[in-house]
């Protein structure tokens, strides 16, 4: 009888809890909007770019990851129409100021950017003075905590120096997101369940194989995080409020479509190709993948390119408002924004050649 009770009241919380959200406009969902048509124009390279992720668009550079080049970071400075290679940072290799799998990330107004060093677990975090990108000894190393059974990804929010919002829990958690404390090293779940019905027990590997691969991003000033899946079509604002997840506001509620197979996850052929996002002080900016799963699979390129890239660019405020959608006149890999003059730089193809190219957002 107990038991019963105790299901009965999680389930009225979880219905109290869906009833009170907010609702998005099915259009938003099904990618049905008004496009606004955007040309671009491709940035003439003085060398050869060596990755696709722009990780950072400050002080009219871009800071691109370039995972098969020696160096793991190329700084390429816009100059009219030219894109010139500044140099480069973050040696290869397991030593002092070496990574295997780094992960960047900063805000265009601020001194600093950060990168985790992510071996199958975040192993230490670097802060970097944009002033020292080239002078390593001045960067700031952060020993991270020791995760404590918790499978965490490396995405990661700080919301100051001692409180950090991870992407992971530990296996037998119900929630996607943690919260870590750098000064006492204690780890403690945030109220972010995974989507349905959960009940806390037994582990739950694959959920978090789904919904903790996500991105996390921070809003450059308030304590706000945008969470987004990287399949499917989900995304939340979070506004956070003393540590803890305060408001909930939907900007994509199509979940991804997967099913457990012997605690691997097999994604059904329903399942969209989820979103990248990139966000300023203003806006969040969704690039949003235009396959199923199963359309992946049979079309190895779209409009002319690789079938991970995408020509939906749709934009909202950080109340959830939707400020416009794009259609860019070439599909894009990946992109960074320079949210002061309102320019876009994607990733694309010329040839076989990584190019950069600008849009201009009206």
């Amino acid at each position: 009888m107990r038991n019963y009770i105790y299901y009965l009241l999680l389930l009225v919380l979880s219905l109290s809890c869906t009833s009170n959200k907010r609702k998005i406009d099915k259009n938003t969902q099904l990618g049905k909007l008004a496009y606004t048509n955007v040309n671009g124009t491709n940035l003439k390279n003085d060398s050869t770019i060596w990755g696709m992720k722009v990780d950072l668009v400050t002080d009219n550079r871009l800071i691109i990851q370039e995972l098969s080049n020696e160096l793991l970071y190329g700084v390429y400075r816009v100059e009219g129409e030219k894109l010139i290679k500044e140099g480069g940072f973050l040696t290869k290799g397991v030593g002092p100021f070496e990574m295997i799998h780094p992960d960047l990330w900063g805000n265009e107004g601020d001194s600093v950017f950060y990168i985790s060093n992510y071996s199958g677990m975040v192993k230490e975090i670097y802060t970097v003075k944009k002033t020292d990108i080239y002078n390593k000894e001045k960067w700031k190393i952060t020993k991270f905590p020791d995760p404590q059974e918790c499978l965490f990804y490396p995405s990661i929010a700080i919301l100051d120096d001692s409180i950090y919002i991870v992407s992971g829990s530990k296996l037998n958690s119900i929630n996607i997101l943690s919260r870590v404390n750098l000064q006492t090293g204690s780890i403690s779940d945030l109220d972010f369940p995974f989507p349905g019905f959960n009940l806390p027990s037994g582990f739950k590997i694959v959920e978090h194989m789904i919904y903790c691969d996500a991105q996390l991003l921070k809003h450059p000033r308030q304590n706000k995080l945008l969470y987004v899946c990287r399949l499917g079509k989900y995304a939340k604002i979070l506004e956070m409020e003393n540590g803890q997840i305060g408001k909930q506001i939907p900007l994509y509620s199509i979940l991804p479509q997967y099913e457990a197979v012997n605690n691997e996850r097999k994604i059904k052929d329903d399942c969209l190709g989820g979103i990248i996002a990139k966000v300023t002080a203003d806006k969040i900016y969704c690039l949003v993948l235009p396959y199923t799963r199963k359309e992946e699979n049979e079309n190895p390129f779209y409009k002319g390119m690789p079938n991970y890239f995408a020509d939906e660019m749709v934009i909202f405020d950080w109340d959830g408002n939707l400020i416009n959608a794009y259609r860019l006149d070439q599909p894009i890999c990946n992109f960074g924004v320079d949210g002061t003059k309102n320019i876009l730089y994607g990733t694309t193809l010329d040839g076989e050649e990584f190019v950069v190219r600008r849009f201009v957002l009206k």
